[in-house]
């Protein structure tokens, strides 16, 4: 039996080795495949000082069609510094079920923890926008995960947390993000479960975090494991990071940004609290708490959210109402209700510019997921289908793919005055692709129409079938 582990233990070794030796360190490696039995692959990256003679915190990354690339070249650098292995399968798809996208990055997990020296109590998994769900969903089937970051996406389902087995959650939310509201609120019940979780706000409304606050993650991270005793205590590390978050905290009170200092402040009272003396920080978040400039930003937050939270429910409710009983004639309804939302964008008092941002962002993921859901019956309604790309032409004017989809459904039914008007509001917004216009399913009789043409010809000066006077 000895021998027999030796064996393993050698033949595990020399395949380390190998894949060691056709990997670069300190760059991103794409297409590695899981096994040479399967198709699936992962991209990869080590850091430059990588070597097997010790073990490696490692972060999956969870995203999809091809986003895993952008995220594994975002975390880079403070892998690099950090010293993490970064892992992201190439096979998750949002098209495909939760069951198999779980399947799919179980065999990305199970190739990295057998090919490279893995830390098993430093596993941790990222996930940004819709991968967020999917990464806070994984902890349920693989019990040993570590820590969960997910950015602009709140938990799949909060049910199937396993208090018994607890993981440090770091959730980072654009306040303009329509997710802003339900990350809160998990925040409220990890809280009541005394589960470990902290919620980083951030101002700016981009796809991806900012440096500052991933590196902000990965630190959590770093200490929770010290603080389990799961990695050595770095007292040096713990005094650097501490002295930088109360130069934040005073920074922002010195900026008249108390809600903001009020959140960090509790944060770091639950991070700093197994290695610092806290009660500094206490008094500092009872102080805020009395603040009247606090107290005023916190009611007009409130405030706002019970407006948001009354029209995303009629949003709800309206979007399937017409969507299902084919009410073109509400489209009007919908416009107004975009003005009304650029009102709030545009708006001089910063919560409702806020929530203007978020309730736009919310109706355009709303109008997608009725459109994917319709996409994925075996009958598909395709009058609905028109009615939500009219509807998420008015919500995005650039979403040109749905100009593109109504034209061509249009042109099937033979409804030629549809695609027209359609194709003129397209090429107004700035599309260009004239050979897409031409190559449109459903479209052999209209693109020989003179409309059809002398649009094309008029805005992109490529009209293929102009008669000639």
């Amino acid at each position: 039996m000895k021998k027999l582990v030796l064996l393993l233990f050698v033949i595990v070794s020399l395949q380390i080795s190998a894949q060691e030796l056709r990997l670069k360190k300190g760059v991103v490696v794409d297409g590695i495949k899981v096994s040479d039995s399967l198709p699936q692959s992962f991209s990869l990256f080590l850091p430059s000082n990588f070597n097997t003679a010790k073990k490696w915190p490692v972060m999956f990354i969870v995203d999809y069609n091809d986003k895993e690339k952008q995220v594994i070249r975002l975390l880079a650098n403070t892998a690099e510094r950090e010293g993490y292995i970064l892992a992201a399968s190439n096979n998750l798809n949002d098209t495909l079920s939760i069951s198999k996208n779980i399947l799919a990055f179980t065999k990305t997990y199970n190739a990295i923890v057998g090919m490279l020296p893995v830390n098993d109590s430093q596993v941790y998994i990222s996930g940004f926008n819709a991968g967020g769900r999917l990464a806070t969903t994984i902890p349920a089937f693989i019990s040993n995960i570590d820590g969960v970051l997910s950015y602009n996406a709140a938990i799949g389902n909060i049910e199937i947390i396993n208090v018994d087995k607890p993981y440090q959650y770091v959730g980072i939310v654009s306040s303009s993000n329509y997710n802003y509201m339900a990350m809160l609120n998990n925040q409220t019940i990890l809280n009541r479960l005394k589960f470990p979780n902290q919620l980083f706000v951030v101002d700016d409304a981009k796809e991806w975090p900012n440096q500052n606050s991933i590196d902000k993650a990965f630190s959590i991270f770093k200490l929770s494991a010290m603080a389990k005793g799961n990695v050595t205590k770095d007292t040096t590390y713990v005094t650097e990071t501490f002295t930088a978050v109360t130069n934040e905290i005073n920074n922002l009170v010195a900026a008249n940004k108390l809600k903001k200092a009020k959140d960090l402040v509790d944060q770091s009272i639950v991070v700093y609290k197994p290695f610092k003396d806290i009660e500094a920080l206490k008094d500092k978040s009872n102080e805020l708490r009395k603040n009247k400039i606090y107290k005023s930003l916190k009611r007009a937050e409130n405030n706002v959210f019970f407006k948001e939270q009354s029209l995303k429910d009629d949003f709800n409710y309206y979007i399937e109402e017409d969507a299902y009983t084919y009410n073109f004639n509400n489209l009007g309804w919908w416009a107004h209700q975009i003005d009304e939302i650029n009102k709030f964008k545009n708006s001089t008092n910063q919560e409702q510019q806020k929530m203007g941002h978020r309730l736009h962002s919310y109706l355009v993921a709303l109008t997608d997921d009725f459109t994917d859901a319709n996409l994925a019956e075996k009958n598909i309604d395709y009058d609905a289908l028109s009615f939500l790309y009219m509807l998420k032409t008015i919500i995005d004017p650039e979403a040109y793919e749905a100009y593109l989809k109504i034209i061509s459904l249009s042109a099937k039914n033979d409804d030629f005055g549809t695609s027209i008007f359609y194709l003129e509001e397209l090429l107004k917004n700035g599309y260009t692709n004239a050979g897409k216009l031409y190559d449109l399913e459903f479209t052999t009789l209209l693109k020989i129409t003179p409309e059809y043409n002398q649009l094309i010809e008029k805005y992109l000066k490529k009209g293929r079938y102009i008669l000639k006077e």
